[in-house]
């Protein structure tokens, strides 16, 4: 008899929900996915942690997603929150707040699992023709960067390098002024460097492109899968368009060019850009054009799966 189970990834800008169908033969089938914007790390700081404003929206959310859990009598959940939540002084409130509201459990995840679940979830929607990647997933307070072989991980860091953070931070004019997307710029590198200096004290460097031609760098989360959508000029979100298409440094370039000079109001009448992100698209594709620049890749191949997927697929494994 088929298992209804669910995934909830809370995220520092989005929340996510996928609720699916686990088969006798051990097979996932898809039933509901639902997302919302609700910028749980805006206005966050070191000291104060999450605003009240924000953790309402948060709360809101996840009693949306309850109510879609029960509608689907779903057996069993897991939700896992991420880098805002298990960095802010006031995360273990807001985490308390989610059971008493929603009656759900979340378990915040460090850097490392968070990596690893996102490398499954990932991997789980492409084909990659070659054994080595270079996978990122940019969030909204943190970015990870996983470095596998045949699918599996050999090295991994998460970076505080978090779209919702750096445009807070950096982005402060309508239009962005150039001197802004300078300092983004300088910022990105800055927490970039160590990291391939990490791969290269580690003895990686061949799994980079500077001394291995057939790696592939492969990205996923909403500021790549969103330039991936624009690239394509798609009226309409959809994910069979989005998994294995392939982005060129040029043509990301080419998108940034466009984008960054527009006013807010000017973003949000553009397609396939959605609504809530017009303000951090500019922040998240810088993100995207150092990483290729400074690990030296021309192309990414996106994925639109990643920590959401990969929370499920884990949820399977461990019933085996």
């Amino acid at each position: 008899m088929a298992k209804s189970l669910a995934s909830i990834d809370i995220g520092t800008n989005t929340f996510r929900l996928l609720i699916s169908e686990l088969n006798e033969d051990g097979q996932l089938r898809h039933r509901v996915m639902k997302r919302e914007i609700t910028r749980l790390g805006g206005g966050f700081t070191a000291t104060g942690g999450l605003t009240e404003d924000s953790m309402a929206r948060g709360i809101a959310a996840l009693l949306a997603f309850s109510k879609l859990l029960r509608e689907h009598k779903v057996e069993e959940v897991r939700a896992v929150a991420t880098s805002v939540v298990r960095e802010s002084p006031n995360g273990t409130d807001f985490v308390r707040r989610v059971k008493e509201k929603t009656g759900l459990d979340v378990e915040v995840i460090d850097g490392d699992e968070e990596a690893l679940l996102a490398l499954k979830g990932v991997l789980s929607c492409i084909t990659v023709k070659t054994g080595d990647a270079l996978v990122f997933d940019i969030g909204g307070g943190s970015t990870e960067y996983i470095l596998s072989s045949h699918g599996n991980p050999v090295y991994s860091e998460s970076l505080k390098l978090g779209v919702v953070h750096a445009a807070e931070a950096f982005l402060h004019s309508d239009p962005t002024k150039e001197e802004e997307i300078e300092k983004v710029s300088n910022h990105v590198v800055e927490i970039l460097k160590p990291f391939l200096n990490n791969l290269v004290q580690n003895g990686l460097k061949k799994r980079l492109p500077q001394e291995n031609k057939d790696v592939t760098l492969i990205g996923t989360a909403g500021t790549i899968t969103t330039l991936a959508a624009m690239d394509q000029g798609l009226e309409s979100y959809d994910p069979s368009r989005i998994n294995n298409y392939i982005l060129t440094h040029e043509r990301v370039k080419r998108l940034f060019n466009t984008i960054f000079p527009l006013t807010l109001n000017e973003r949000k009448r553009l397609h396939a850009l959605e609504g809530g992100r017009e303000d951090l698209i500019v922040a998240g594709t810088v993100i995207v054009l150092k990483t290729m620049e400074v690990f030296g890749f021309k192309e990414l191949m996106v994925s639109d799966g990643g920590l959401l997927e990969g929370v499920l697929m884990d949820m399977v494994g461990s019933r085996r």
